[in-house]
């Protein structure tokens, strides 16, 4: 689905990520675990088109996205709901979705799609009406996702949806997560929570100072007391 090769990007003349390669499979989860300032949700914004890369490549279902738009690369099926929700706090939970599926791939379902937001998160509808800045952090995770969700994307990227979530919101989110791969989206999941992640994932990536330090199938990044010391602080 997603491929990353020697990737070079940063800020200005600071470099963040250094040489990453990474490939991300159809139809699964994949993790990328991280201290905070490992490198993650440069990347993410890089994948988004958000930062320009200095070196590498990425493709997209084999296409080379490298320089390609943003909004093209919506229109190509890949979505970032970003760190911190990002929602539009003065307009109404119905107003975030419908601006979800703006792209000219999205819009002609829009209904359809919307129906099956409020399907998946029923708290959405009940407030739909009502202010994103009205709702707990927990509801604008859930209608950032959702947002993500009316773009149609055969890929996701979510950039750390537990983060500053209650414990049993948490739980739901990757709840959520297992539920979306199930149903055939794929998604990239950059994360700190390390034992719900690899619970959910399929393949595991370690991110550090902007490098990959380990790789491999979830369950066996789990179960290496190498990189759990090493790398995970566990």
């Amino acid at each position: 689905m997603l491929e990353i090769d020697d990737l070079v990007a940063g800020y200005g003349a600071t470099m963040v990520i250094h040489g990453l390669s990474l490939r991300v499979a159809a139809r699964g989860v994949t993790v990328m675990l991280g201290a905070n300032g490992a490198g993650k949700t440069t990347l993410m914004k890089t994948l988004a088109g958000l930062v320009a890369p200095v070196r590498g490549r990425l493709r997209l279902m084999g296409e080379d996205i490298t320089r390609v738009s943003s909004d093209r690369r919506v229109r190509a099926g890949m979505v970032l709901v970003p760190e911190g929700r990002m929602v539009f706090p003065s307009l109404s939970v119905r107003e975030n979705l419908r601006l979800g599926a703006i792209n000219a791939r999205a819009l002609p379902e829009w209904r359809r799609t919307l129906d099956h937001v409020y399907h998946v998160f029923p708290r959405l509808l009940e407030r739909e009406r009502q202010q994103a800045v009205t709702l707990s952090g927990g509801e604008q995770q859930m209608l950032a996702i959702g947002r993500g969700l009316m773009a149609k994307p055969t890929l996701m990227l979510l950039d750390e949806p537990s983060l500053g979530l209650a414990p049993v919101m948490s739980v739901q989110i990757f709840d959520l997560v297992r539920r979306m791969s199930s149903e055939g989206l794929t998604l990239l999941l950059a994360e700190q929570d390390v034992h719900k992640s690899l619970a959910v994932a399929t393949q595991a990536y370690v991110v550090e100072n902007g490098r990959i330090t380990a790789e491999g199938p979830a369950e066996s990044i789990a179960g290496d007391a190498r990189i759990r010391q090493a790398y995970l602080g566990l």
